[in-house]
């Protein structure tokens, strides 16, 4: 498996990360600065991760299943919201657009002085790995998303002129590289969420 090819793709993918990026400001300061407007959609979201989140707390040894749970429920995310991808795209889109607005959501219920606070310790030492790798995944998807409607819009010209599908078939290839750094990144991100930010964020 080479990594290489993928690195190097990723200057292809410049145009993506912009767009997943601007996406994801935009619904961050969409849940911020409209949080009662969204209150009722965005709280649904935020019942079922505080119900866990009290769950997992009341475990013996909590950091342990917070690692697993954090790992293994963003690992499955951004592996699956890649390939979601292919039926055009709506997936990620969603879920950047649901990750933007949870976020801003959740710094809009805190005081001047306390967002900061979230931001530097509950949110900084894990996420300055963990947000990018989610928006890379969703890069992807989105752009295995487009390849599928190229796709689509390519079968009636002529096959000399049909480049969706080799690039279809390409970037699946890269997601094996991918999905590798993907797993590696959020283990990573993980082992910081579980130790240094649940410290930080229990002082």
């Amino acid at each position: 498996m080479k990594f290489r090819p993928l690195f190097q793709h990723f200057k292809e993918m410049k145009h993506y990360f912009i767009v997943v990026v601007l996406v994801f400001g935009f619904s961050l300061y969409l849940g911020w600065a409209n949080s009662e407007q969204f209150s009722h959609f965005l709280e649904g979201q935020m019942q079922g991760l505080k119900s866990l989140s009290q769950s997992l707390s009341n475990k013996d040894n909590p950091q342990l299943w917070f690692f697993i749970f954090i790992f293994l429920n963003n690992v499955i995310k951004s592996v699956v919201i890649i390939f979601l991808g292919l039926l055009l795209g709506i997936l990620p889109l969603f879920m950047l657009i649901a990750n933007g607005m949870i976020l801003g959501y959740v710094l809009s219920l805190q005081t001047h002085e306390s967002t900061l606070s979230i931001v530097l310790k509950g949110i900084l030492p894990h996420g300055i790995i963990e947000i990018p790798v989610i928006l890379i995944a969703c890069a992807y998807g989105l752009k295995l998303g487009l390849l599928v409607w190229k796709s689509g819009a390519q079968l009636f010209v002529p096959d000399k002129d049909k480049t969706a599908r080799a690039e279809l078939v390409k970037i699946l290839h890269l997601t094996k590289p991918l999905i590798v750094s993907i797993v590696v990144l959020l283990l990573v991100a993980a082992i910081i969420e579980s130790t240094l930010t649940y410290w930080l964020v229990h002082l």
